[in-house]
């Protein structure tokens, strides 16, 4: 993935989209050619905080993706906020038109494949997504989970290495960005203006007060001697 230095994500925020992120397109590499699978995801962080852990997914038993062999590593990719930003809301385009643009923010997560067959992994695989999403298992009968669970077979990718990118307009000046985040916040896409918050302005404030230092040492060497 093509990532610009300034739309580069930091390693806190990589880890919080990483236990943010609900679903995750599973991408694979077999002799048949690559197969995306989009998969309800939990994220197991690593017990040192040294690495990045892994994601846990399960897929149906008659699923081929985890039968059929793997060529290398796989790849999931995970999507935080994004949205359509319309040029008229940058502060710049009353005096110099220009185009619309798409927002975003995804992790690219390398790793190997492990199959998981074992009844007790995939029950506490299980049990930690449907603790994250809410849903209370005690009400399911007994012997039909383990029906399920017998139907059933556990992912998991250890993350090797990761390609994150946050394009947020850190490239533009800062009412240019309120601008964007302004308008972001008028059609409801709350999420996207949020981390454009956190992120964009703050860049975009640091970018802007460089340039003025910068121009401003310029014009400092061009004036004209006093006397």
């Amino acid at each position: 993935m093509y990532t610009p230095r300034h739309f580069a994500m930091t390693d806190e925020h990589v880890r919080s989209l990483l236990g943010t992120a609900e679903t995750a397109q599973l991408v694979t590499a077999h002799e048949t050619g690559p197969v995306a699978t989009l998969l309800p995801l939990t994220w197991r962080p690593d017990a040192a905080g040294e690495g990045l852990g892994s994601l846990v997914f399960h897929v149906t038993r008659v699923n081929p993706v985890w039968k059929e062999p793997h060529l290398g590593e796989a790849l999931a990719i995970l999507s935080g906020p994004d949205g359509y930003i319309d040029a008229d809301w940058y502060a710049s385009n009353a005096e110099a038109p220009g185009v619309p643009t798409w927002n975003y923010v995804t992790v690219h997560a390398y790793g190997p494949l492990v199959v998981h067959d074992d009844a007790e992994w995939l029950r506490a695989a299980v049990w930690d997504m449907s603790d994250r999403f809410g849903y209370d298992t005690d009400k399911v009968d007994p012997d039909a989970i383990e029906r399920m669970l017998r139907a059933i077979v556990g992912i998991e990718l250890p993350i090797a290495r990761v390609e994150a990118k946050a394009k947020l307009n850190q490239n533009r000046t800062p009412a240019d960005i309120a601008g964007a985040i302004a308008g972001l916040r008028s059609v409801g896409n709350v999420p996207l203006a949020d981390v454009m918050d956190e992120v964009s302005v703050p860049h975009a404030e640091q970018r802007h007060a460089l340039l003025a230092d910068i121009r401003g040492r310029n014009l400092g060497h061009l004036r004209p001697p006093v006397g």
